[in-house]
């Protein structure tokens, strides 16, 4: 059975969007054009005040009007944006170097020529030793064209450094400027630098004189800004914060033996830092310990002389504390002791490799301030005195911060490889890195999460 097709009236649909397109234009409201936006500044007007301020990717905002200058015999550098007082000028990722060169004689100058230099330099022990090119990158600011040309008397420059540079197939992000010399046996020396040479040709002073060639340096440093994605945890490392607040804290563990008496049962160390393991180097990072053994391992171990006196009751000062009533401590309470060979400190190891030949070297970035966590322990009661087998425990809680002299965090290079850890030693040999006993791999950056206070980076305001 064929079925016959629909039959479309289209000058019916027509007429029913126009009346559709005419009833809406009708109802809606006559159009009227807004006021233009206020002008906008980033500084508050008389009467206002700034509520918050966010620094932005830079972290530190700078002033274009601050200067940093280097005189010279005849010619001076200035760089702007740089901090009051500082003595090397230094920019971070993806900052513009900005400046200018003036002359004390510039109608003798016939060119001007600009170059920015990075490299790494590494010296090992017999005789290796590797320099890398960073950043190789001229310019000519001026030059003469016409006898009649003259030099204007400052000459400005821009330019910013890259992201990173190649070596044969690998790139490597650009590393930060670093020294580390004279660390003895594995390797001498590791340098990655930065300086602008400024070229400064002049004329001959009279037809018996030659062109004279002035060479003009300024080194800087590059300091990438970095911050944690996460806030660090400004809570002690006590033991109530830890059990309140688990997940602030990464906890290694591990077990170490009693030598040289190997007959001791092993205690149990455990380290405990904020759980991010990325710190700013301009705070405090806290941390907490904890040792558990039986009382004749941890005594042994951390070499706890006795006390002159006794401990007292904490419910009467005057009176000493018995372990079995009636009768004297069999011996003295561990927590009342001085610990020796125990420390926590930030562990910066650097690792190099040229030609198949790899050295690492540790330095010591920090060592952490100490205290012990009172109460720590239970009161042993069966009068066994260190035989006795029921475990105790030793606490301390302290901070770490690095030296204002540690600038940058880790980084990696071709050749080179800088990491930093927070570590725990137990021991008391020569050489400190044999004693570690716990380790945690951690990232330094150099800024906070938070945002500088807005007091810091405003200029004062009269309100």
């Amino acid at each position: 059975m064929a079925v016959s097709p629909a039959v479309v009236d289209r000058e019916s649909d027509t007429e029913l969007c126009s009346c559709v397109l005419s009833a809406l234009t009708h109802s809606l409201p006559p159009y009227t054009p807004s006021p233009p936006a206020p002008s906008y500044s980033d500084h508050p007007a008389c009467g206002e005040r700034s509520l918050h301020y966010a620094a932005g990717a830079r972290f530190r905002p700078r002033d274009p009007a601050s200067t940093f200058v280097k005189q010279f015999a005849k010619a001076t550098v200035v760089l702007r944006g740089q901090e009051p007082n500082v003595r090397t000028p230094w920019y971070g990722r993806d900052e513009v170097i900005s400046g200018f060169v003036t002359f004390e004689n510039a109608c003798r100058v016939s060119q001007v020529d600009i170059l920015v230099e990075g490299k790494l330099d590494i010296m090992m022990a017999e005789g290796i030793s590797k320099v890398t090119t960073l950043v190789n990158s001229s310019s000519t600011l001026w030059k003469r064209t016409s006898p009649n040309d003259c030099c204007p008397e400052q000459v400005d420059f821009a330019f910013s450094l890259p992201e990173s540079y190649q070596s044969g197939d690998a790139t490597y992000s650009l590393p930060p400027s670093f020294h580390a010399h004279d660390l003895g046996g594995a390797f001498l020396s590791i340098r990655s630098s930065y300086r602008i040479r400024v070229t400064v040709t002049k004329t001959p002073k009279n037809r018996f004189s030659f062109e004279k060639t002035v060479h003009l340096f300024l080194s800087f440093d590059y300091l990438p800004r970095s911050r944690s994605s996460d806030p660090t945890t400004t809570l002690p490392g006590c033991v109530a914060n830890i059990k309140e607040l688990p997940n602030e804290w990464y906890q290694v563990t591990s077990i170490v033996g009693v030598e040289p008496q190997a007959h001791l049962d092993p205690v149990f160390s455990n380290l405990f830092v904020p759980a991010a393991r990325v710190y700013p180097i301009t705070d405090p990072i806290p941390f907490h310990v904890e040792i558990s053994g039986r009382r004749e391992s941890l005594r042994a171990l951390l070499s706890i002389n006795q006390p002159e006196s006794p401990p007292t009751s904490p419910l009467s000062p005057s009176r000493p504390l018995s372990l079995v009533e009636g009768k004297a401590p069999a011996t003295s309470c561990l927590q009342s002791c001085e610990p020796k060979g125990l420390s926590v400190y930030i562990v910066r190891q650097i690792r190099v490799e040229i030609k198949k030949k790899k050295t690492l070297k540790n330095i010591i970035l920090a060592y952490g301030d100490m205290e012990s966590v009172p109460p720590v322990m239970d009161i042993c009661r069966c009068g066994l005195g260190d035989a006795c087998v029921t475990p105790e425990y030793l606490s301390w809680t302290g901070t770490l911060k690095p030296s204002p002299d540690v600038k940058t965090g880790g980084f990696e290079a071709e050749f080179v490889k800088v990491t930093d850890y927070v570590a725990l030693a137990i021991g008391n040999s020569e050489v400190p890195w044999q004693d570690i006993k716990n380790s945690v791999g951690v990232k330094l950056v150099t800024d906070s999460w938070e945002d500088p206070e807005p007091e810091l980076v405003l200029h004062d305001v009269l309100l």
